[in-house]
């Protein structure tokens, strides 16, 4: 790196994540993937200062300038296109760990790894802070019924780091298909007449608290209706998976709201509403 000028460097790295996507458009996922990598090992931690505001001088990627960011950006949000912009690199790492499966690397590139971990019982997950979630049926004898989060306000238990809505998904996504993966991965191990379809994934209430504590403070800085829908899709995905079939229905209904092209979100809610009406 010391026989290098920045400019040298800015210039290579930018054509090693232009090789990437190319890479990654024909499928050729390792490779993108080697690309990605040694393009990340090029990345001056400097190059990218850090912004408590989100106002329009977010720092850029050096090497591509504002004419260019659209090459890798499909938002039309100014404020995530600039996010999106200046996690390029990252967000290229991360998307070629998870095109070749490698789902738990693709979300440690976004996510701290320093969280508290989560103890999960074998019954069914249950993300805490919904407002109609129905109580299990023959169950939890004795609890009183859960109070509404506007009741009790549930204190933030993560802290996410700034980054656009696009790369959150890849992250938290990359985490539950890893615990998807798992989960099988569970199920074979006691498979056999006494298997009772007891594996869960793991993943579900850590991705159910990242999210509720984005959307909680979306709506603390107003910017609940910039949200894209992707992440109410995600969340009304592990409200299903957690058996809070209402609270699922709510967000795939603000996800197809918000964007009436997540095909995933209408499948999602089409099985939902067969499944009460059977």
């Amino acid at each position: 790196m010391s026989n290098f000028t920045k400019e040298q460097a800015i210039n290579l790295r930018s054509q090693l994540l232009r090789a990437s996507v190319q890479c990654s458009e024909r499928c050729l996922y390792q490779s993108a993937k080697w690309i990605a990598e040694l393009a990340s090992s090029l990345k001056d931690p400097a190059d990218f200062d850090s912004h408590d505001d989100l106002d329009s001088d977010i720092a850029m990627p050096d090497g591509y300038p504002p004419d260019r960011i659209s090459i890798f950006s499909t938002s039309e949000d100014d404020e995530e296109s600039r996010l999106e912009a200046r996690e390029i690199g990252d967000y290229l790492l991360a998307k070629s760990f998870f095109d070749c499966r490698e789902y738990d690397r693709c979300a440690a590139v976004f996510l701290p790894l320093n969280h508290t971990p989560i103890n999960v019982s074998s019954a069914s997950p249950e993300p805490e802070n919904h407002t109609r979630t129905k109580a299990s049926k023959g169950k939890g004898k004795g609890k009183a019924p859960a109070q509404s989060p506007e009741a009790v306000p549930r204190p933030r238990t993560t802290i996410l780091p700034r980054m656009s809505q696009k790369s959150l998904f890849l992250a938290l996504y990359a985490k539950y298909m890893a615990g998807e993966k798992r989960k099988d991965e569970d199920s074979e191990m006691i498979m056999g007449p006494m298997d009772t379809g007891a594996t869960i994934n793991k993943e579900l209430i850590e991705i159910a608290r990242r999210l509720e504590d984005w959307f909680q403070e979306r709506v603390i800085q107003g910017k609940e209706a910039q949200n894209h829908g992707w992440l109410e899709y995600l969340y009304g995905v592990v409200l299903a998976k957690s058996n809070s079939i209402e609270d699922a229905k709510e967000y795939l209904i603000k996800s197809v709201h918000r964007n009436p092209f997540i095909w995933s979100a209408w499948t999602e809610l089409r099985d939902l509403l067969t499944n009460v009406e059977a």
